[in-house]
Formats: C-alpha cells, structure tokens, sequence
C-alpha cells in the first residue's frame, strides 16, 4: 500500500509539473503573439506610419524655414544675410565712386574717368551728380554719341524723380489738416475756430517743394531735348535720333517741335516699321480743333 501510494503521490508531481509547463509556455507564447499583432496593425493605421515615417522630412522643412529667417531677416529686427549682401554691394559703389573722383582730381581731362564716374553716380541713385559727371565727359568727348545719348538719358530719370516729388507736395498741400481733427467743428462767418497751428508752415513747405519740383522738371525736360537735338545735328540721317527728339518735346509739352521731328523722321525712313505709327500721330497732332458754331439769335415773337 505504501509503495502504491509512493507511486501515486510521484505521478501527480509529474502531472503538476507537466500541467504547469504547458501552462508556461502557452503564457509565453500569448504576450509574443499580442505583440506581434499589435505592431501590424499599427503599420496598417495612417497616423503612426506618418509621424513614424515622416519626422525627418519636418526636420528638414523645420530647417529650411530657420535658415530663411536668418537669410532674409524675417520675423526680426535684425539685420539678415540678404542686408550684408545688399550693404556689400553699397559699399562696392562707394569704393567706385572714390576711385572715380580720385582718377578725375589726379587728371581732369581724364574723359573715362568722368564716365566712370557718371555710372557710379548712377549705380547709386545720385542723378544729379551724375549728370554733372556726365556733362564733363560729353564736353571732353562732344562726338560720343552714346555718351549724349546717356545723358539725355539722366535728364529724363531727373525729370520723372521730380515730377514724384511735385506730386507727393500736391498730396500734403491737398489733405492738410487745416481744421480740428474733430471735423469743421463750430464755424464762425464761414472760418472755423478751432484750427491746427502747425497747418500754415506745413502747407507753406509743402507749396514751396512743389514749385521747386516743378521748375526743375521743366529744366531737367528742356536739358534731354537739347541733348538729343545735339545728337542729330552730329548723325542728320539718323531717324532714330528724331524719334527721340519727338518723345522729348512730347514729355516737354512742345506740340511743334514734335510734329517737326515726326516729319524729318518720315523724310528719312518712310519705309521703317514706326512709319505708321508716326503717321497717325501726325494725323491727331496736326488735326484742327472742332470749333463750336455760334448760336443763332432767336427773333422774338410779335404778339
């Protein structure tokens, strides 16, 4: 009995021990089989596979827009890459314009050294100056056509830079604020009583710029025509000088000088592809104006 018993008692230690091993491993077989399940279906959902396979692609966009912040200066007050190219550039003009007066003080019948000059004025936005240089260089080289041509050139870039600043004048004078910013206010005899005091000067300034503006456009105007009638008195059988002449005396407001320069144009290429052009210009330039007839006077009736 005892041995059976023995028996027995080993028998079910064997079964435990086999029961708990099968009961091992299919515990550990089930979390690997979860997991495994578990990733492929994250590979089949949209949004994990983009933030997954998608982060660098937001590094780089992420880098490309800090580098233009710092190219460009956007988004700050500093100053950007783009501005020290800009600055370098400035100054590269600056160096010509220094190298250019001290060739012209070193020799001043230096005609290229006025030309260069002229160019590096021109470069940096000073018309002015550069038609001073200009016109020294056409009076040490008077037979450069295109020297002449140049400076007809600047006298137009003048004419319109003041004809901006005549039209800027005529906008203050317009929208001064000649009242109380609360509107026309109480009125007395016509005349409002509340004023702006500072009006009057800015008005008077504004007035003032407008004249001079315009002056010098007319004479900036008067200097290209001249210049480029000085171009076809040295090439006579050039048409494209009288066109010029013809643009000229149109921006100067000079009807005659532009029908004669249509004309000479006409005798010399009647056969250029302008020509039609030119043709109807003279048609509406040399049109007679529509003279309204007189009314006649009405009889009064007898009664």
């Amino acid at each position: 009995m005892a041995r059976i018993n023995k028996q027995r008692a080993a028998g079910s230690r064997t079964n435990a021990r086999g029961v708990s091993g099968a009961t091992t491993k299919s515990s550990s077989q089930r979390p690997a089989t979860t997991k495994r399940g578990s990733g492929s279906i994250e590979d089949t959902m949209f949004f994990p596979r983009l933030r997954r396979h998608s982060k660098w692609m937001f590094l780089v966009l992420a880098l490309f827009f800090g580098l233009g912040f710092v190219l460009f200066g956007v988004g700050a007050s500093g100053t950007g890459l783009g501005d020290l190219f800009r600055n370098h550039q400035g100054g590269g003009s600056s160096n010509s314009i220094n190298s250019a007066l001290k060739a012209t003080a070193k020799n001043p019948k230096n005609a290229k050294a006025w030309q260069d000059l002229a160019t590096a004025y021109e470069i940096k936005g000073d018309i002015d100056l550069a038609i001073n240089a200009q016109s020294q260089y056409t009076l040490l080289a008077p037979n450069d056509l295109d020297g002449l041509n140049q400076l007809a050139g600047l006298y137009r870039a003048q004419a319109q830079k003041q004809a901006t600043i005549a039209q800027d004048a005529q906008l203050k004078i317009a929208y001064s604020g000649t009242v109380s910013p609360a509107g026309t206010g109480l009125l007395v005899k016509g005349s409002p009583v509340f004023t702006d005091p500072l009006a009057g000067p800015l008005t008077s300034e504004a007035s003032a710029t407008y004249q001079q503006a315009l002056q010098t456009e007319q004479q900036a105007l008067q200097s290209q025509l001249a210049t480029y009638q000085k171009v076809a008195q040295k090439s006579p059988k050039d048409p494209n000088a009288q066109l010029a002449i013809a643009n000229a005396a149109r921006d100067l407001g000079s009807t005659q000088e532009q029908i004669a320069a249509y004309r000479r144009f006409l005798v010399l290429a009647p056969d250029d592809a302008n020509a039609p052009l030119v043709r109807t210009q003279l048609k509406l330039l040399t049109k007679p104006a529509k003279t309204t007839p007189k009314a006649k006077p009405t009889k009064a009736k007898s009664g």
